[in-house]
C-alpha cells in the first residue's frame, strides 16, 4: 500500500488537474509531498520504532496514514489535497521502516537476503499494479476512489498485526528532534525551489531564497548530527563504501525511473487521449518484469556479487529508458509497454540487491535506521526525480509551446496552455475549428519533445549509478551481519563462498 500510493496517483492526475484546474507544479506537489514528508521523518520514524517498539510504531502510522487517505479522498480543493498526502507521508515514515527492522529482527543472516527479495517483490507489485486498480477506479467513480482505495488495506493490516512480534532496541538513546526539523525543512525548501523554477524563473528571489536557504538548513543539519552523540543520522556508517554505494546506487536509480510512472501516465491520457483503466494496464507489465528480477538477483548476487548485479541491471534499466525516450505523439503503445518491461527487469534486480546490501551493513540493534537509511534512499530519489526531471520537461513544454503557438491566442491563454496541457482540451474546444487543431497538435507535440529530453536525463542519472556500483559497491555480500564497532569501508576483502542453498557463507565455513 506505501509503496503502490507513490504511483496510483500518477493515474489519477489528468483528472485532478481537470477538477481543480492544477498546473503541472500543483500535479508536482501532489505526487512529491507524500515522498518528501515520508523522506523526511522516514529517519525518526526508524528510530522511534527501535525505541518504543517496531510493531507499535507500524500500527501508529497505518492509522495515520488510513486518515490522511480519508482526508485526500474528501478534499475539495489542490491545497487540501497536498496536505492530506503529507499526512499520508507521516504515516508511511513511521509505518515503512518498521517492516524491514521486523525482518532484520527476525530473520537470522542467513535466511535474511531471501526475505528481503520477498519484501521486494511485493513492493514492486504494489508499485505496479496499484496503477491499474487506480485506473480502473477513476474510470468508474472518480480520482478520490484512489484514496478509498487504502482503507480496506489498513484495516486488513491492523488485524494482522497479532501475527507480528515486538521488537525494540534496548539501549535509551534520546530523539534527535532537531535533525528531524533540520531535514525536513532543508527537504522542503530544496524541493520547493526546484519544482517552482521552471514556473516563477530559477533567477528570481523566492527560487534563489529557496535553494539557498534549503541547502543552508542541510548543511546545519549534518553539522547537527556529526555534534550529536545520538544522531538521527549517523554519518559514521558512510565510512562504509558497501552502506554508501547502496545508498547512493538506491537514490540514483529510483530518481531515473521514477519519471517514467509520473509521465507516462500524462502523455497517455493527456496526449493520445486513453483511458485511466488502459494506462493502468499499460503500467501492469512491470510488476511482474520486477518479480522476475528479483529472482534473477538472487541467482546472480551469489554467483557474480551485488556490484556485478546492480552493474548489469542498471544497464539494462538504460536500455528501457532509451525506448521511451524515442516517444512521438502517435507511437504505439506497445513501444512504451516494451520499455516498461525491459527496465522493470533490471528495476527488480537491482533493489533487494542494495538493499540488503545496506541492511547487512548495520548492526541488528540499528536496525530501524538501516531500513529507514534504505526507504530514505528511494524516497530521495522519488522526491528529486519527480521534481528534477519534472521540472526540466516543463520548462522545455512551456518554451516550446509558446513559440509555437505565439499570435493564434491571446497572451493570456497562450500562458494558461504553458502551464498545463492538461487545460488544452478545454480551451481547444472554444475556439474556431482550424486554430483548435494547430494549438492541440503544438502542444502534443511539445509536451512529447520535452518528455523524451527528461527521459534522456533519466538514463543519464542511472548511468551515475552504474559509476557508483563500480566504485563503492562490494564484489560480494556480506558473510556476517556487521557489528557495532565494524567500520571496515568494504566488506571485498573477507573471503566468501556459495552455500548449497545460495547464500554466501565464509570460505572453509561448512
Amino acid at each position: 500500500m506505501i509503496f503502490h500510493d507513490g504511483t496510483v496517483v500518477n493515474t489519477a492526475l489528468p483528472a485532478i488537474a481537470r477538477d481543480f484546474g492544477a498546473n503541472n507544479s500543483v500535479l508536482q506537489w501532489v505526487v512529491n509531498m507524500y515522498s518528501l514528508i515520508l523522506a523526511g521523518l522516514l529517519l525518526v520514524g526508524g528510530s522511534l520504532g527501535d525505541r518504543f517498539g517496531r510493531r507499535n510504531a507500524l500500527a501508529g502510522g497505518m492509522v495515520v496514514f488510513g486518515l490522511g487517505a480519508v482526508g485526500a479522498a474528501l478534499a475539495e480543493d489542490s491545497t487540501t489535497l497536498v496536505v492530506m498526502r503529507g499526512v499520508q507521508g507521516l504515516g508511511a515514515a513511521f509505518a515503512l521502516p518498521s517492516t524491514l527492522s521486523i525482518i532484520a529482527d527476525v530473520f537470522p543472516r542467513a535466511e535474511r537476503a531471501k526475505a528481503i527479495i520477498i519484501w521486494t517483490a511485493i513492493g514492486s507489485m504494489g508499485i505496479a499494479v496499484g496503477p491499474t486498480l487506480g485506473g480502473y477506479l477513476v474510470d468508474e467513480i472518480g480520482w478520490s476512489a484512489v484514496f478509498w482505495l487504502n482503507i480496506p488495506v489498513v484495516v486488513l493490516s491492523l488485524i494482522g498485526l497479532k501475527f507480528i512480534p515486538e521488537s525494540r532496541d534496548e539501549r535509551r538513546r534520546p530523539i534527535d528532534y532537531a535533525g528531524a526539523v533540520l531535514a525536513t525543512g532543508g527537504l522542503l525548501a530544496l524541493v520547493y525551489g526546484i519544482t517552482q523554477g521552471g514556473e516563477t524563473g530559477w533567477t528570481s528571489g523566492e527560487i534563489l531564497g529557496s535553494l539557498i536557504g534549503g541547502a543552508a538548513l542541510l548543511a546545519a543539519f549534518a553539522v547537527v548530527e556529526a555534534r550529536s552523540s545520538h544522531p538521527m543520522l549517523p554519518l559514521h556508517y558512510f565510512k562504509r563504501a558497501d552502506f554508501t554505494g547502496s545508498f547512493v546506487v538506491i537514490l540514483l536509480f529510483f530518481l531515473g525511473v521514477i519519471g517514467i510512472f509520473f509521465f507516462t501516465t500524462q502523455f497517455y491520457q493527456l496526449v493520445q487521449g486513453r483511458t485511466a483503466l488502459i494506462v493502468g494496464l499499460a503500467l501492469t507489465p512491470v510488476a511482474p518484469m520486477m518479480i522476475m528480477g528479483t529472482g534473477i538477483s538472487s541467482k546472480t548476487v551469489p554467483s557474480i556479487g551485488p556490484k556485478f548485479t546492480i552493474v548489469a541491471a542498471g544497464l539494462i534499466v538504460m536500455t528501457g529508458i532509451a525506448i521511451f525516450s524515442q516517444l512521438e505523439v502517435d507511437t504505439a503503445i506497445w513501444v512504451p509497454i516494451t520499455g516498461m518491461m525491459v527496465f522493470g527487469i533490471g528495476f527488480g534486480m537491482a533493489m533487494p540487491t542494495a538493499t540488503d546490501t545496506i541492511m547487512a551493513s548495520v548492526p541488528v540493534n540499528d536496525a530501524g535506521v538501516g531500513s529507514a537509511m534504505n526507504d530514505l534512499s528511494r524516497e530521495l530519489g522519488f522526491v528529486l526525480g519527480v521534481a528534477i526531471l519534472g521540472s526540466v520537461a516543463t520548462s522545455l513544454y512551456r518554451i516550446n509551446v509558446t513559440d509555437a503557438i505565439a499570435g493564434l491566442v491571446p497572451d493570456s491563454v497562450s500562458e494558461a496552455i504553458g502551464n498545463s496541457i492538461g487545460v488544452v482540451g478545454s480551451i481547444a474546444d472554444g475556439l474556431p475549428a482550424d486554430v483548435a487543431v494547430v494549438i492541440t497538435e503544438s502542444a502534443n507535440a511539445s509536451f512529447v519533445d520535452a518528455l523524451n529530453v527528461a527521459f534522456l536525463a533519466a538514463a543519464g542519472f542511472v548511468g551515475l549509478g552504474i559509476v557508483v556500483a563500480l566504485a563503492l559497491v562490494p564484489r560480494r555480500s556480506r558473510s556476517v551481519q556487521a557489528g557495532l564497532d565494524d567500520e571496515s569501508p568494504d566488506s571485498a576483502s573477507i573471503p566468501v563462498k556459495a552455500s548449497a542453498d545460495g547464500e554466501s557463507v565464509p570460505a572453509g565455513a561448512d
